[in-house]
């Protein structure tokens, strides 16, 4: 099959554009590369360099590769950044999905595999109702981040309902592992491996009982492969449902890597839901998937990468 992915040349993207090649697929990726990297692009994918907010370009792209089926990940995925710059992340991942799904229509692409947040999406919720399932209802949004992709989300239904496109959102939690850039503000296992590896101590953001719930990029991977065959329209958590702190975390990667001391403690960061894990059991039952790697076991695969 033909299948694009949007941000493919990104940390979860490239992942699944190695699984859809190992499967047989015809790939396409469409990046502009300004957190994508252009070496996480196999040499057996067509590239394409544009910005999804580039309505004609991504048009042309569309009509030129004509997919089957597309998976969208380009996005403005940080949160600090989303709190300083609200306008610009609305534009990204709004417009953006507007535009992909105007291009879609017009190239007759069937289908689109949505990445959205879970952990962002649900803002804070309530300790009694984590793990959180899918139709709980948002009342205390945290970041302009988390609405803009529950909004696009929102556009994507709308878009399917009225021109007949097919689609699948995956709200993803926390998602960590290989490729992930330690170097952004998203993303604490990649941030706290990277540091500790050069000998330096990262900062917790607060106490650090701040929990989360971490799932594994490959398993994120298995789950869209698993949405390009899925028959109908419907959105589901990708997550692990269990809640680990940002302190345990940290004393995971220590002790895999062999360092004693402590981090070193920051003021919370804004934007930041205190708690967040999401509840599994649609996905596990419809989509047939279910979250093969434990923390212990990921960690230490993202380690093995970061030392390589």
């Amino acid at each position: 099959m033909k299948v694009l992915l949007t941000g493919g040349a990104g940390f979860i993207g490239s992942h699944i554009q190695d699984k859809l090649l190992e499967q047989g697929h015809d790939v396409a990726i469409l990046d502009n590369l300004r957190s994508g990297k252009k070496e996480n692009v196999h040499a057996q994918s067509k590239f394409y360099e544009v910005d999804i907010t580039d309505k004609e370009k991504l048009e042309e792209a569309l009509m030129d590769f004509k997919p089957k089926a597309i998976f969208h990940l380009a996005a403005q995925n940080e949160v600090p950044y989303s709190m300083e710059h609200p306008y610009e992340d609305a534009t990204t991942n709004i417009i953006g999905m507007m535009n992909l799904c105007e291009a879609s229509v017009k190239a007759g692409v069937p289908k689109i595999i949505y990445s959205n947040t879970g952990g962002a999406y649900y803002g804070d919720v309530d300790e009694k109702d984590l793990p959180v399932e899918e139709d709980h209802i948002i009342t205390k949004p945290t970041s302009f981040y988390g609405v803009s992709k529950a909004t696009a989300e929102l556009y994507l239904k709308l878009y399917a309902h009225a021109h007949g496109l097919e689609y699948v959102a995956l709200r993803y939690s926390n998602v960590y592992g290989p490729r992930q850039d330690g170097n952004k503000e998203a993303g604490v296992i990649a941030i706290f491996t990277s540091k500790m590896l050069k000998g330096e101590m990262p900062t917790i953001n607060g106490s650090g009982d701040f929990t989360r719930d971490y799932v594994f990029v490959g398993d994120v991977a298995d789950a869209n492969l698993k949405a390009l065959e899925y028959p109908k329209n419907d959105y589901f958590n990708i997550a692990t449902g269990k809640r680990t702190s940002v302190q345990e975390v940290f004393d995971v990667i220590a002790q895999e890597i062999g360092i004693s001391e402590q981090a070193n403690y920051g003021p919370d960061r804004s934007g930041d839901a205190k708690h967040n894990a999401l509840a599994i059991g649609k996905a596990e039952v419809k989509l047939g998937w279910t979250p093969k790697y434990d923390l212990a076991q990921g960690i230490k695969e993202t380690i093995n990468f970061y030392k390589k």
